[in-house]
């Protein structure tokens, strides 16, 4: 239901997809219930009214289907009918009220299910906009319903409903901030090396392999400081947690924009350089080499690899890491590519 939140770190395709599905089900459980039992002659009457009002729900939910298959499982939604989907949804909620004709009709509480749903993935004006809107729907359902049976549009059954409904949301907002919050900061921490504050190796593979998928281009720089187990064995590991965190600003702030920086592991850091050839990827990692040996007291050795048409990602950090050796190998301190092995 509803849009991601804008301002939470993008929730991986595999997990919105479950989401979206999980949605998809217990909507799909609703709205299939309720058409079955108007057709079989459950609850409600064979009025044309019915009958239009029932096929506009069992039409809305394969369309809705089709839409999440076909557009957002593809990471193609489209902004509009993004913007739609919460208020056909308490369309059909709010229709279905109607044609069961019972005031006191349990079905009402599937506004709460609306309410607790988008809360989740909705904050702030969002959620209070549509929350007004599920409000609203279910005052005017239920002052249809109760009207028809000759009890006023506006009785004390519908305003302890309404008053309900609104505890709900406020309460289903509250709790989906804390949730948003708890989300954010396990995700900071799982994607997040704790020393440095660079991506950890996990979420530099997860992000890397969003990215260079098909025949995309990139360079990687495997970068290890030299001597490092020396720096610990004299200075301490606190001088040397001060070190990795300095070097982790210097090639920060001398990466391209739109490159990828992690922390690769011990006193190993990789930078991924979308769309660069060897020339680019070259005069950024003498770049970074300089920029270490001038602003730090250590120096790095840099093993440089661009990635071969069709080309796997373990192929590329292999290519790269046996660079990186190849340089610690032959003087440190430099940067050592393909071509310059097999000249040697």
């Amino acid at each position: 239901m509803g849009s991601t939140d804008p301002a939470l770190p993008q929730v991986p395709a595999e997990e919105r997809a479950r989401q979206d599905m999980h949605v998809m089900a217990l909507q799909g459980v609703i709205a299939g219930f309720f058409v079955a039992g108007e057709l079989l002659g459950w609850f409600g009457d064979d009025s044309a009214a019915s009958r239009a009002a029932v096929a506009w729900i069992a039409a809305y939910h394969i369309l809705r289907v089709a839409y999440v298959v076909r557009r957002r499982a593809t990471h193609r939604p489209i902004a509009a009918v993004e913007a739609l989907i919460p208020l056909l949804d308490v369309s059909c909620v709010s229709s279905a009220w109607v044609i069961l004709n019972d005031p006191g009709s349990p079905f009402w509480a599937v506004y709460l299910y609306a309410l607790v749903g988008y809360a989740r993935r909705m904050h702030g004006w969002e959620y209070a906009r549509t929350a007004a809107f599920i409000l609203a729907n279910m005052g005017a359902a239920q002052g249809i319903v109760s009207w028809r049976h000759g009890e006023g549009f506006f009785t004390v059954d519908q305003a302890t409903m309404l008053l309900i409904a609104a505890t709900m949301a406020s309460l289903a907002h509250k709790v989906g901030a804390g949730w948003r919050e708890a989300e954010r900061q396990a995700r900071v921490q799982a994607e997040t090396d704790p020393l440095t504050g660079l991506p950890n190796r996990r979420h530099f593979l997860a992000q890397l392999e969003q990215r260079a998928a098909g025949d995309f281009r990139y360079a990687l720089l495997m970068m290890d400081i030299d001597d490092f187990k020396r720096l610990n064995d004299e200075h301490g590991h606190l001088h040397g947690d001060a070190v990795l965190e300095r070097v982790a600003r210097v090639l920060r702030a001398n990466i391209r924009e739109g490159d990828l920086l992690a922390r690769y592991g011990g006193e190993e850091f990789v930078v991924a350089m979308p769309g660069a050839d060897l020339e680019q990827a070259l005069q950024v990692a003498e770049r970074l080499r300089r920029a270490v040996e001038r602003d730090t007291p250590s120096s790095v050795s840099i093993g440089c690899a661009v990635r071969e048409p069709g080309e796997s990602l373990d192929d590329v950090l292999r290519r790269a890491d046996d660079l990186l050796l190849f340089a610690k190998r032959t003087g440190k301190n430099v940067v050592r590519w393909d071509g310059l092995r097999r000249s040697a």
